[in-house]
């Protein structure tokens, strides 16, 4: 091969590598964007799960702790008094990666609705925090009540509800979640673990926990502002 030989060949090669380099780029903007605008989807259609019948009014993304948090104003008029609640995302890493979630929480602290976004936690175990069950109890069936207001619930999710994020989520091994326990729970200010998944049980109320207390902070840093 000859000298022009060499640089014609060499020339071909750094054009298909250039081309393949900025299909491959162009692709990875074309899927980061389209991910991240499924991921945006989801947050403001989780909305109203967390909020209910409250009005949305906000989004807002600020700086706390030298990182992103993003969190939602809402409001609704009861009895001609305006009540405030709030939107957050909340996020820590559980046992197979990050669990990001969805909570709401009224101007008392106390949660409203949680929803998890996200979470790779492990089949069968940690994943089962977005297990689908349904609210029937093993002595409904035992004794073959007719219950008429049966429904598909989120177990794990849903005994969220009522807990107040100025005092520690407790945890506690009561089995799975279901209507006979959620009073004992809400005394004690506390969730029943998920079996075999503490990792994951601890990362989910770890979260709620910071990101409340981010929240404080987003809100004391917008009232200096006003």
């Amino acid at each position: 091969m000859n000298t022009f030989q060499m640089i014609k060949a060499i020339l071909v090669l750094t054009i298909i590598g250039f081309i393949a380099a900025f299909s491959l780029s162009f692709m990875n903007r074309l899927t980061s964007e389209s991910i991240a605008k499924q991921d945006q989807e989801k947050k403001l259609l989780s909305l109203p799960l967390v909020l209910p019948s409250y009005a949305i009014q906000k989004e807002n993304t600020v700086t706390i702790d030298d990182q992103p948090f993003t969190y939602w104003e809402a409001s609704k008029e009861e009895n001609k008094v305006v009540k405030k609640a709030w939107a957050f995302i909340a996020e820590e890493k559980g046992y197979g990666g990050p669990i990001q979630s969805i909570v709401g929480i009224d101007d008392t602290g106390k949660i409203l609705g949680f929803t998890i976004l996200s979470q790779s936690e492990t089949p069968g175990l940690g994943a089962r925090c977005t297990e689908i069950t349904s609210n029937e109890t093993f002595f409904d069936h035992f004794f073959k009540r007719n219950i008429t207001n049966t429904e598909a619930i989120q177990w794990f999710q849903i005994q969220f509800q009522g807990l107040d994020t100025n005092k520690p989520l407790n945890i506690l091994k009561k089995g799975d979640w279901n209507n006979t326990i959620k009073d004992a729970l809400l005394q004690q200010n506390a969730i029943t673990a998920i079996t075999g998944a503490t990792i994951t049980t601890k990362a989910v109320t770890l979260s709620i926990e910071k990101g409340a207390q981010k929240l404080k902070k987003a809100l004391t840093l917008h009232e200096v502002k006003q």
